[in-house]
């Protein structure tokens, strides 16, 4: 009875030198990459991006050239067509996000013209004036924005998301009318316009 004592009370004491903590020690942290590991983290996709008020994916309007540059995310100087030339534009693989810059680069707004995206609240391009209102009780009446079209816009403290409602007007649109175009701005109000260069 003593010795299975003894050797019970030996793996105890084992035991509590190997547990303590569910932090990491360092060698666990630090690992020293092969030839063959992959090292770098995959840039997230379009469709992870959150929408909030003056920013997508945690890209903020206002952010110099450079700042988006260091994202990862974003090219600079991109040629178009017609002799345009974009300060920034997404990278390839961020399908249905655009960016708007003043001269020097500084983003001005940020654009969401394709599913994927959708704000914290779960609304997107695609929802409803019915699932944006009760998503933002406090949301804008519907007014003119865009071409002539049919809009609302959420606010909180200086930043915007706006949703416009496609081929709507103000007396047209209705609660089963889908988002076409959502764009977040600080400052200014979105127009929800996006044209030319």
């Amino acid at each position: 009875m003593r010795s299975s004592l003894a050797g019970a009370a030996a793996l105890i004491l084992v035991l509590a030198g190997c547990g303590g903590s569910d932090e990491p020690t360092a060698s666990e942290t630090t690992s020293t990459p092969s030839a063959t590991a992959a090292t770098t983290t995959a840039p997230p996709e379009a469709a992870e991006f959150v929408v909030r008020p003056g920013s997508i994916g945690g890209v903020s309007v206002g952010i110099t050239k450079e700042q988006a540059v260091a994202t990862g995310m974003f090219d600079a100087d991109v040629k178009g067509v017609a002799g345009c030339t974009f300060e920034l534009q997404w990278k390839k693989q961020y399908d249905g996000v655009d960016v708007l810059t003043d001269e020097d680069g500084t983003i001005t707004s940020l654009g969401v013209r394709e599913g994927g995206p959708k704000t914290s609240a779960g609304v997107g391009v695609g929802s409803t004036l019915a699932e944006i209102q009760a998503a933002y009780p406090e949301v804008s009446e519907p007014a003119e924005l865009g071409f002539g079209q049919a809009g609302v816009i959420h606010t909180l403290g200086d930043d915007h998301i706006g949703f416009l409602f496609g081929d709507t007007t103000v007396d047209s649109v209705r609660p089963v009318s889908k988002v076409t175009f959502m764009e977040v701005t600080s400052g200014n109000a979105p127009e929800l316009m996006r044209s030319g260069c």
